[in-house]
């Protein structure tokens, strides 16, 4: 019961990282109590953290791609340099074909290409496969709305955005306190930039170690029907991530589920859709970097600031 209430409440922080401790127990069907202990335990333990993240648009992040990579010898200077790099938001160590994947995030086409480049430089690495995110179906943070184009922040925002950066869950009396604001003028602050879709708050699983799931990495390859199979996909329980990309695949995604066995039959499943043509999985066996979160500082979008000319958006990596 422990494992199955954590996954339910993992799920539904990972898509509302603010959910009440009423509204889980209400999605979960478990008294408040019980909710408000186990995700107290999960944040306690560092198996998972809440955090706000900016929306790539609003740091100038306009290209992002799953990079898949094979080395020859350990993989581990290579994930070593990767974790380093500015352009790297997420960093696995897989099992499967290949021996890593990580996620890039960048300003453009161009960046990504040389990117891209210095990772096929990389000592030890002997072959790159990449990915495009053409849409993002279903994401933690990674919105499917292009950021729209008359949102604005002022120093306060952004202010926001950073305390939520480092915890999607701080009451609003904090934020009140750490502001000077009120606590509804912070509360119809955060709110507001989550509608506008200038932030998502999420929850992101720390899988290794004692870990209660484990997460296995989708291509697909479609045929015909592939609206209605791509939708068939991502109504699937345990899809965490699901894009369309321009590559070998047409789906990239993650499924994560309590067991090896659950995994396989979420896999078999996913083969029997109608216009799924091919299907290959991987296993995460370590995440060693997931972090979104960037400094609102130092660039040149001064254009989406209301009052401040000389605030605007990093792509300086945290």
């Amino acid at each position: 019961m422990t494992a199955d209430l954590d996954s339910k409440l993992i799920a539904v922080l990972q898509q509302n990282g603010r959910a009440t401790y009423q509204e889980l127990a209400a999605a979960t069907g478990v008294p408040r109590a019980k909710v408000s202990t186990h995700v107290q335990a999960l944040l306690a333990s560092g198996t998972l953290t809440v955090v706000a993240v900016a929306h790539p648009e609003l740091l100038g992040l306009k290209a992002l791609a799953h990079v898949s990579i094979s080395v020859s010898g350990s993989a581990s200077p290579v994930i070593a340099e990767l974790c380093r790099s500015e352009s790297t938001v997420y960093v696995s160590a897989i099992s499967g074909r290949h021996n890593i994947v990580t996620e890039l995030r960048v300003p453009d086409q161009q960046d990504l290409y040389e990117a891209i480049g210095l990772i096929r430089a990389m000592p030890g690495v002997t072959s790159v496969r990449t990915h495009v995110f053409a849409e993002v179906v279903k994401g933690i943070f990674v919105p499917k709305n292009v950021l729209r184009s008359d949102v604005r922040l002022d120093q306060t925002d952004v202010d926001l955005i950073e305390l939520l950066e480092h915890n999607g869950r701080v009451s609003f009396l904090e934020l009140s306190e750490r502001t000077g604001l009120s606590r509804s003028a912070v509360r119809n602050r955060v709110n507001h930039l989550i509608a506008e879709t200038a932030i998502q708050i999420g929850a992101v699983v720390k899988r290794r170690g004692g870990s209660t799931t484990i997460a296995m990495g989708i291509g697909v390859s479609l045929g015909f029907r592939r609206k209605e199979a791509t939708k068939q996909i991502e109504d699937l329980p345990g899809i965490e991530f699901l894009a369309r990309t321009l590559g070998t695949f047409d789906l990239i995604g993650t499924v994560a589920a309590d067991s090896a066995i659950a995994l396989y039959s979420l896999a078999e499943h996913i083969r029997s859709i109608e216009g799924v043509t091919g299907l290959e999985t991987w296993i995460h066996l370590e995440v060693v970097k997931e972090h979104y979160g960037r400094s609102l500082e130092l660039t040149g979008h001064h254009d989406i600031f209301r009052s401040n000319p000389k605030i605007a958006v990093s792509v300086d990596q945290h």
